[in-house]
């Protein structure tokens, strides 16, 4: 079985920006770890990344497994559809790595948690499938609103597992009773929200008032948890590292993703818009490194290894697409 089929169809260009999640994590693990009063420990990275590469890339293939009908009436070069690979090389595909992301999620301890996700991820494709009716696709406006809040949840569980690998998933109460975290996660949560609001018109173009919404709703998205931690005392204990340098990424972020949007506002063509969804998915690191810099202005690296995974992805996006 050739390689470049099965790259193309677990959209390896993705990974970076879920493993800028697991950097992001850490950050936040890293910063509850005082208040909280467990033991911060940085090797647990080892097992998140595997974990998050099994997830997110099995999450990936499983959109085309599940997708191929729809795919095949819509014409889109994926794999199975091209016949580059069979629905069984995909399925199997699928399977392992949602066993490499499980086993490395027991290990480091976020299991039940991968579990859930699994679970979610599941849902996603089912609803995001929609209805097909002789030789249309329908999506009813319902299970297009849930498939839009499942993805983002997925996205908003994944960010939260290094958190979860320290704290453990029976005290999860214990985390979402702090301001940090619901704000982290609800940030990540709006983030992709309207990220997948775009690509919803990926297909078929169009989507201006949706388009201006994405804009506007972009703001508190990616502003503010920044906001919340700049009203905190002692956050000047490092303006540069802990103020300056995160809002510059973060206003470049917003930068980037508005005139993405306002050229498909303009024109909202396929191409267009599937560029707003690449720059959305990419951005991701953006986000994650302003983030991770915020909370931990005296641990940067987990804000720079996210920031890494920005060129990393912008890279391999050039080879593999990233929709």
């Amino acid at each position: 079985m050739k390689i470049a089929p099965i790259l193309k169809l677990v959209r390896l260009s993705a990974l970076p920006s879920a493993w800028a999640d697991q950097f992001g994590g850490m950050a936040l693990a890293a910063a509850l770890a005082p208040i909280l009063r467990y033991r911060f420990e940085p090797l647990k990275l080892v097992w998140l990344l595997p974990m998050s590469l099994g997830i997110y890339l099995g999450g990936m293939a499983l959109n085309d497994v599940m997708h191929v009908r729809k795919d095949r009436l819509l014409r889109k070069p994926r794999p199975i559809v091209t016949g580059e690979l069979t629905m069984g090389q995909g399925h199997a595909t699928t399977a392992l790595l949602f066993l490499i992301g499980i086993g490395f999620g027991f290990a480091v301890g976020c299991g039940l948690a991968v579990l859930v996700l699994i679970a979610l991820i599941f849902l996603y494709n089912h609803l995001a499938a929609g209805r097909i009716v002789g030789v249309d696709v329908e999506h009813p406006r319902a299970w297009t609103i849930s498939s839009v809040m499942v993805i983002a949840a997925c996205r908003a569980v994944h960010v939260c597992l290094p958190l979860i690998a320290h704290v453990g998933l029976p005290h999860l109460g214990v985390m979402t009773k702090q301001p940090v975290v619901l704000l982290f996660a609800g940030s990540v949560l709006l983030y992709f929200c309207l990220v997948t609001i775009v690509s919803l018109f990926e297909d078929s173009g169009g989507g201006r008032k949706a388009l201006l919404f994405v804009t506007l709703a972009l703001l508190p998205a990616v502003l503010g948890l920044p906001a919340y931690l700049l009203s905190l005392p002692g956050t000047a204990k490092s303006p540069i590292l802990g103020i300056f340098v995160p809002l510059l990424v973060l206003v470049g972020l917003l930068t980037m993703l508005w005139r993405r949007l306002d050229a498909a506002r303009r024109e909202p063509t396929p191409p267009n818009l599937g560029a707003c969804v690449g720059a959305g998915i990419r951005g991701e690191a953006l986000l994650m490194c302003g983030f991770a810099l915020m909370l931990v202005h005296d641990q940067p690296w987990w804000g720079l290894l996210a920031l890494a995974m920005y060129p990393a992805g912008a890279l391999l996006s050039k080879w593999i697409s990233l929709t």
